[in-house]
């Protein structure tokens, strides 16, 4: 095998430096406010995973608490309302043009819970946490837990699955580290399954890793009865599903809405696709979504909510909220479609727009 000291590649260290760069400096001038006249739409829906104090202990992962409380201020600033998936809906269909944000969490992390709820109390904002089964059976392949962990306590690392022996000291090399063997994952989805037995053969206990990060059945089922807390579907297995035949698709998502359901006694309403790239979720998914009866669905694809979007519910933007480093200033842009307006080169305001056939229940 090849031994490797991963940096970032430079050209995405260059296109990530641009957006970064354009997005805070709109913001620091107070131009992303202009950006939002069109770009902005009625609302935003905003993207967080896990929660920390201190983002250095999980190589830039996570959004850092103190940031999150900041951009909900600074969101609030901006005069919008903080509502829920159904109140954004409703909003996009009845023509309310008051601004909103609506935060969702993926994967249900406990960190939702103990750091990131007292801040949500503060401020009065509601959240939807996306739950796959397996995290909360603790069986799921959590590849990106298990390769943070790997980086943050290996200074060589045997990836066989890829030819490579990774090297890392500092914590600069140990999160390009990290990137590297992400980016190796999301060129091709399938490598995901290769990584279980290189966590094993580095004697990592996966089930433990995230036992100790997830929610278990018990807080999941407690938490949602939160008033301001909903629980959304995941998956059950939390894999790309544009990896799998349609009816593995249909019968992944089923399996973990009827789960869910079963445990909260209420209907569960809203899906967010894992990864949620447009690559790896499209309409496909969308139409199986709406066979199965959800509501409707958020991706990942940057982009703010727009009144045609009422119509086009199952593949609804999302705006990450959690950044490496800025993060308040590019989640304040992002929430006015900064990111939206320069990945379409300045294009069509509205992402994701075309909607799947017939009508939902």
């Amino acid at each position: 095998m090849t031994p490797v000291v991963p940096g970032i590649p430079l050209k995405a260290r260059i296109r990530a430096s641009v957006l970064s760069g354009t997005a805070r400096l709109l913001h620091g001038l107070g131009l992303d406010a202009v950006v939002g006249r069109r770009y902005g739409g009625s609302g935003v829906v905003l993207m967080f995973h896990e929660f920390v104090r201190d983002s250095a202990q999980t190589l830039g992962h996570g959004c850092r608490i103190d940031d999150f409380e900041a951009i909900l201020a600074g969101l609030q600033r901006q005069g919008r309302a903080f509502v829920t998936l159904d109140e954004a809906q409703r909003r996009l269909e009845t023509g309310d043009t008051r601004p909103f944000a609506a935060l969702t969490f993926d994967d249900g992390y406990r960190s939702n819970v103990e750091l990131a709820l007292p801040v949500m109390e503060r401020h009065g904002a509601s959240a939807t946490i996306f739950v796959p089964t397996d995290m909360l059976n603790r069986s799921v392949n959590a590849w990106w837990l298990g390769l943070r962990e790997l980086a943050l306590h290996h200074d060589r690392l045997a990836i066989e699955p890829m030819g490579q022996i990774i090297e890392s000291r500092t914590r600069a090399e140990k999160a390009a580290a990290l990137e590297h063997m992400t980016a190796w994952v999301w060129a091709d989805f399938a490598r995901a399954a290769l990584l279980p037995d290189v966590f094993a053969a580095h004697g990592l206990d996966m089930p433990g890793l995230v036992d100790r990060l997830a929610m278990t059945t018990d807080e999941v089922k407690a938490i949602d009865r939160h008033p301001l807390v909903e629980i959304g579907a995941h998956t059950t297995t939390h894999r790309a599903l544009a990896l799998l035949a349609e009816a593995d698709v249909e019968a992944d998502i089923a399996a973990n809405k009827t789960h869910l359901e079963a445990l909260l006694g209420r209907e569960v309403r809203w899906f967010a696709y894992p990864y949620g790239a447009p690559s790896i979720s499209g309409t496909r998914e969308a139409e199986i979504l709406r066979r199965l009866g959800f509501h409707g669905a958020v991706t990942t694809e940057p982009g703010c909510l727009f009144p045609q979007h009422a119509q086009a519910r199952w593949l609804w933007p999302r705006q990450n909220g959690e950044f490496a480093a800025h993060t308040v200033p590019q989640a304040l842009s992002g929430a006015h479609g900064v990111f939206r307006a320069l990945r379409s080169g300045w294009g069509e305001p509205a992402a994701n727009t075309h909607p799947t056939s017939g009508p939902s229940s």
